[in-house]
């Protein structure tokens, strides 16, 4: 299964990054057909020299192993006329024979002479860009050469005298029917792979830098807490989704997320729940008004609270007036009575924040809130505080104190894995409850989320609820 899940993990960094990758490698294929087609064509043309001894030579030595000596001299040889082949002075011959308009240092770049191994043979090879030229220099080359070894085993000697070594043509050059460079097809395949593995390499080094959290298993390893279960995307237009798509994944997965608080709610001690994030934009206050509204349509009488007084949304989500609220509460201007709105919800009520505060904390941390939030938990079954972010403002913390329970959310590929770490930590600093976290806006597309989210249908559940059951009986997190 772990090795499933690891693979898993690859494939969904391959999906992530899959229009870098399909970019990067048809820029690599595009640039080596753009290369490829303006190249020049090579041609290739060569023959071979055979290097031998006179008979002469070897007829005073008729034992084997002077003749077998007489080879590997001969083998030597080939060696370094290879050598003298490419020297400059055979070139400025090669030049004055063919007539050809290249400096000696231009033929010696086209001309390659390499002994052929275990053999008494040379191969002589020219490239250039006009094919008869290519036969024409390699021809002129082994006609030069063996005229300047004759030269050079007849200084010295008598007339009638034989030259000791001997260079003959064994195979002279033809004309090249066809280019030896550049190599199409071996280019775009060369360039295929490059590009594949690159970008690929880049991909993984890309979501390597990558600090968000990225699905469930990461976030519960890094912060130790348990998960309630993770919400795909909301669709635009339909924020309160557990009434306006009630048969979609992400209802379902508040049904879920319901079910999960049950079972770590059995002894009935969590009414009034505090959800907050590290940071602004990870979707609070669309979480917490379908968490109340799953719980109210379960049946339970629920209220639903918009601690922010700054950045107020939540009376948004339903439609509602945000003219009177939690502020005027809790400065004495109006009762709990005239603050509450009825939601299009059947037993959800909304108080909004009410208009805006100079000192939200001091309002949240003072006795009226206290006294609202035990006249709150008289009337309703369950209580959802909607709160800013803990690590931006101290709003959030200040609630926690007068909770039952905190739920954590993060956004995948959001929030970062640092910022997850400083809300743990300034929770346990507070002796804050955590419930669990919740990880939101998880794309439908990634099959690897589907994968996760099912687990809590399947084999996962016992796994989570053993955990729950751990962590959950009304433990703290201690400081």
């Amino acid at each position: 299964m772990d090795q499933a899940i690891e693979l898993q993990d690859y494939l969904r960094v391959i999906s992530k990054y899959k229009w870098l990758i399909m970019f990067c490698t048809m820029l690599c294929v595009a640039t080596a057909l753009f290369v490829t087609a303006n190249m020049t064509p090579i041609y290739e043309s060569s023959i071979q020299l055979l290097v031998n001894q006179s008979q002469s030579y070897a007829a005073g030595y008729p034992s084997a192993a002077d003749a077998y000596q007489s080879i590997l001299m001969s083998e030597r040889l080939a060696k370094t006329y290879s050598q003298m082949i490419q020297s400059r002075s055979t070139a400025n011959k090669i030049i004055e024979k063919t007539g050809v308009s290249l400096t000696p240092a231009e033929l010696i770049n086209k001309i390659n002479a390499e002994p052929i191994r275990d053999t008494q043979l040379i191969k002589v090879t020219v490239e250039d860009e006009n094919p008869a030229r290519a036969r024409l220099i390699a021809n002129a080359t082994g006609e030069v050469f063996k005229k300047t070894v004759e030269d050079i085993e007849l200084n010295g000697l008598s007339k009638k005298s034989r030259p000791l070594i001997s260079i003959t043509v064994v195979e002279p050059a033809i004309t090249p029917s066809a280019p030896i460079k550049p190599k199409p097809v071996l280019n775009l395949v060369l360039a295929l792979f490059i590009g594949l593995a690159s970008s690929t390499g880049l991909a993984f080094l890309l979501n390597y830098l990558d600090t968000t959290i990225k699905d469930t298993d990461e976030a519960e390893r890094i912060s130790g807490l348990i998960s309630l279960g993770q919400i795909p995307v909301i669709p635009k237009g339909k924020e309160l989704i557990v009434k306006a798509g009630p048969r979609s994944t992400a209802a379902e997965a508040f049904r879920m997320l319901k079910t999960n608080l049950q079972y770590i709610n059995f002894d009935s001690t969590i009414r009034t729940v505090v959800v907050t994030s590290a940071g602004a934009g990870e979707g609070k206050t669309l979480f917490s008004a379908n968490l109340a509204a799953v719980i109210a349509l379960s049946g339970h009488r629920v209220l639903a609270v918009s601690c922010d007084l700054r950045k107020p949304r939540l009376h948004q989500v339903f439609g509602l007036s945000n003219d009177v609220g939690l502020a005027n509460i809790l400065i004495g201007a109006v009762s709990l009575d005239a603050a509450i709105q009825e939601t299009e919800i059947e037993r959800l009520d909304l108080i909004a924040s009410g208009p805006a505060a100079p000192n939200p904390a001091d309002l949240l941390e003072s006795a009226r809130m206290q006294l609202f939030l035990e006249e709150a938990q008289r009337r309703y079954d369950f209580i959802i505080l909607d709160t800013p972010p803990a690590i931006l403002v101290t709003d959030a913390l200040v609630l926690v104190s007068r909770s039952d329970g905190v739920i954590l959310l993060a956004r995948s590929a959001v929030t970062t894995k640092h910022a997850f770490l400083a809300l743990r930590g300034a929770l346990k600093k507070v002796n804050a409850r955590v419930l669990g976290f919740s990880l939101n806006a998880v794309s439908s597309k990634h099959r690897y989320g589907y994968y996760k989210y099912y687990r809590y249908y399947g084999q996962g559940q016992k796994s989570y609820l053993e955990s729950a059951s751990a962590k959950a009986k009304g433990e703290r997190i201690s400081a």
